[in-house]
């Protein structure tokens, strides 16, 4: 009897063990992901509050997108954004430096925000509550949930997939080329 006890004790470990990977890997997105927002909170107070980012989509189909965004002590002063493919009409592979652009347009303060399409402008500060609140929060037992910083523990990537998902289904954020700008 004592066996028999034994062997479910040790299949219910194996089936906890199991099902808690993915919050465990996730616990450590968290604890990446606060020590990255404190970072951040310090490189700001030594570097200022101005500096550009991107961010981008892309595609397994060859399409994608660019946004860029410039921030000026704290406030949103401009978005550039650019969708293109790195095919052409035949299906010729172009690769990103001939790319064809689809669509693209420049917006500053005085018409900031008034194109549906591209990254919405704001401030890293809110990309890293989107991040916590919309996209570490998702169900881990249906969600593969990554976060990744830059070289300067700034983030960089935090999204999540849909478990099955085969192409084209991440959600969240991919940021690029963050710069610090010099302001007076």
């Amino acid at each position: 009897m004592k066996k028999i006890a034994f062997a479910f004790l040790l299949i219910a470990l194996i089936f906890n063990f199991s099902c808690d990977t993915n919050d465990a890997s996730n616990i450590q997105n968290i604890k990446e992901y606060r020590a990255s927002l404190t970072t951040w909170n310090t490189l700001k107070q030594t570097n200022g509050t101005s500096y550009t980012y991107e961010i981008i989509t892309g595609s397994v189909f060859g399409f994608g997108t660019i946004t860029k965004i410039t921030v000026i002590k704290n406030t949103v002063t401009s978005r550039v954004y650019e969708a293109y493919t790195i095919y052409d009409n035949d299906r010729n592979y172009l690769g990103f430096e001939n790319r064809l652009i689809l669509n693209s347009y420049s917006e500053n303060t005085g018409n900031l925000g008034s194109n549906s399409e591209g990254a919405s402008p704001v401030i890293l500060d809110d990309l890293y509550n989107t991040c916590l609140n919309d996209y570490l929060s998702v169900n881990t037992n249906t969600n593969t949930i990554t976060f990744n910083v830059d070289d300067f523990n700034i983030i960089k990537d935090c999204y999540y997939v849909p478990d099955g998902c085969q192409d084209d289904c991440s959600f969240g954020i991919i940021l690029t080329n963050f710069e610090w700008i010099e302001t007076e």
